[in-house]
């Protein structure tokens, strides 16, 4: 009774002590399959680093072969170490299992996570040597097709530098035979354009001439005053400008200095032009009297050229003539001296002519501290 008391009592305490066992192994197992797990991971990890960095690939592949097989190993020596124990404990019992029955429970609770971790390891391992080869095979083709590139830009550069270097020697052969020609013509050329210089030259200064001879006769000429008949506004020696386009446009005003041909006129022995101011306009009639001047009748205002408290008279004879009073023609006018008291004009002489007016006065130029436009 107490042996098969004793002999049932220890199949079941060994029953029980293997299945606890087991569970431990399999927690340990777990938790290495989990470790394993966690190395798969870091390998990708490194794998991926591994694309940039494609030397430190076969670093890594040999670290994880390692660790896989470090873990397998652990694994192994593991369940060798709970089926020890399990016959440690179960030594004195007559019924004690043998090792392989142990063996045959025990790898039961063992994952095949282990193995799958293995395959997986492999095959990472074996997609980065892959991709590694892929790099170096494109870096290679890259490299070639670079080499290729530039062998046939620099063969293009031959073939350009050679066929330019026929086209200067096709050149240096044809200007030999017309080196003398080009000679020739490029002195004929330099005679003709001096020849066209000198024409140029010459009909520059021609037009010059032309159009200062244009200006003296038909636009502007100085004049110099002589006498004193304009005191104040000019003295003898004054230098001026005068127009002529007023001449054939007939636009004279009132109170204009104008310069006039006097010669062959009664009272006049002089060669100069007379240089005067208009005072009557063609149709007005003048009248002096009382040291006054009258246009139609009205007095005339001029103290804008006249200093102030100035007479105008008519001599005894420009009386006798009748110049004191006198209605003007068509192409008449009637002029003065501002110098009332030393001028010889209409009072003496009479109304000039429209075709005896030559000029009339623009400006003073000289002195040039006294220069004014008119």
């Amino acid at each position: 009774m107490d042996n098969r008391n004793h002999d049932e009592v220890s199949e079941e305490n060994i029953v029980d002590i293997v299945a606890s066992l087991g569970k431990d192994v399999e927690e340990d197992v777990e938790e290495t399959a989990a470790s394993v797990e966690e190395t798969a991971e870091e390998v990708e990890e490194a794998l991926e680093e591994a694309v940039e960095a494609p030397e430190a690939v076969e670093e890594t592949a040999e670290e994880v072969a390692e660790t896989v097989s470090d873990e397998v190993e652990e694994a192994e020596a593991v369940s060798e170490e709970a089926v020890e124990e399990i016959v440690s404990e179960a030594k004195d019992s007559s019924d004690i299992p043998s090792i392989d029955d142990c063996l045959d429970i025990i790898p039961a609770a063992i994952p095949t996570d282990l193995s799958d971790a293995e395959e997986k390891a492999e095959e990472i391992v074996e997609e980065a040597e892959e991709e590694t080869k892929t790099e170096d095979t494109s870096e290679e083709e890259k490299s070639s097709e670079e080499s290729s590139e530039e062998n046939e830009s620099s063969e293009e550069k031959e073939e350009s530098k050679e066929t330019e270097e026929s086209k200067e020697a096709e050149d240096s052969e044809g200007s030999g035979d017309s080196s003398v020609e080009k000679k020739d013509k490029e002195e004929s050329e330099k005679e003709k354009s001096a020849i066209y210089m000198f024409l140029d030259t010459i009909k520059f200064v021609a037009i010059g001439l032309l159009v200062g001879i244009l200006l003296v006769v038909f636009v502007i000429q100085r004049n110099d005053v002589y006498g004193s008949s304009m005191e104040p506004t000019l003295y003898t020696g004054d230098a001026v400008f005068v127009e002529m386009i007023s001449v054939y446009t007939g636009n004279f005003k009132r109170g204009d200095i104008i310069t006039i041909d006097a010669k062959g006129m009664e009272g006049y022995t002089h060669e100069e032009n007379l240089i005067k101011r208009i005072i009557g306009l063609p149709g007005e009639t003048i009248k002096i009297a009382d040291g006054n001047v009258y246009i139609n009748g009205e007095l005339l205002d001029e103290s804008d050229y006249l200093p102030a408290g100035t007479k105008t008279f008519v001599g005894a004879e420009g009386q006798s003539r009748g110049y004191d009073e006198v209605t003007l023609g068509p192409d008449e006018y009637y002029c003065m001296g501002d110098n009332r008291g030393g001028s010889n004009d209409s009072r003496r002489m009479g109304p000039f002519k429209k075709k005896q007016i030559d000029a009339k006065v623009l400006m003073r130029i000289y002195p040039f501290n006294k220069m004014k436009f008119y």
